[in-house]
């Protein structure tokens, strides 16, 4: 679901989110990049693997299969075409899956985020896209959450980023001054174990300058869908520092 938005600044952006839709079903790629991982999804749900598992052998498939090869032809499309594409899309009640091409415009900024019962698998196909992750430690409150940092970086064609329910879950990503596009392949409702409880909002926007702790781990917290665009929806990450510990572990209100 595509909507625009004005951030704090003013400004009009993409704001790029399912927001709970269901989607329509689709089935028009169906190469190896696919039909391999499918399998694997119904290895996944019926307990054979564990999400690790599974991610480790989606990234086995991608050393076979390298995505920006296969998906050449797909990648000119959404540059042409200047939007997502979509190659595969379910949704059921309890589980839904995708995969598609992300296309980011030039400064395109994906808010930072978090996901519940998520596992993805996202590979820069073309561009450099900066990137930062964390990994979800704790809960401090309803609305607070501790975060570890894992990547604060650029990322160029390859180059991916891998999402389970605790590790590398909450990212924040924005494209250079020129368009880039994704991979995104990401399944719904496969863990059994969730940071939160069932039920929980699939996709919640974070504010990780809120404050950190001694040990480093980072303060953030959760806001609504509409405020995580309007704070962060035109912000380049590179200039926005993360909150470093002084002596206290200072919140902001």
């Amino acid at each position: 679901m595509t909507t625009a938005i004005r951030t704090q600044s003013g400004r009009a952006v993409k704001m790029n989110s399912r927001a709970g839709a269901v989607l329509p079903d689709i089935d028009v790629y169906r190469d190896r990049l696919w039909t391999d991982a499918e399998k694997l999804i119904g290895r996944l749900d019926r307990h054979e693997i564990t999400p690790d598992d599974y991610i480790a052998e989606v990234r086995a498939l991608h050393r076979a299969v390298d995505p920006c090869v296969e998906l050449r032809e797909w990648i000119g499309r959404a540059l042409a075409e200047k939007k997502d594409q979509v190659l595969n899309q379910k949704t059921t009640p309890e589980k839904a899956w995708t995969m598609q091409l992300l296309y980011l415009e030039p400064n395109e900024v994906h808010p930072p985020h978090c996901h519940h019962n998520l596992i993805s698998t996202q590979v820069v196909l073309h561009g450099r896209v900066y990137v930062r992750e964390w990994d979800r430690v704790a809960r401090l409150g309803t609305d607070r959450i501790l975060l570890r940092t894992r990547t604060d970086r650029w990322f160029g064609p390859g180059d991916r980023m891998e999402t389970t329910e605790i590790s590398c879950n909450a990212h924040w990503f924005c494209a250079d001054d020129s368009p880039a596009v994704i991979l995104n392949f990401y399944i719904l409702g496969f863990q059994e174990w969730t940071f939160d409880p069932p039920g929980t909002k699939g996709r919640r926007m974070l504010d990780p300058t809120c404050g950190v702790q001694a040990d480093g781990l980072i303060i953030a917290r959760e806001l609504p869908l509409t405020e995580g665009y309007e704070r962060f929806g035109d912000r380049r990450i590179v200039d926005v520092p993360l909150p470093r510990y002084e002596g206290r572990a200072a919140i902001s209100p």
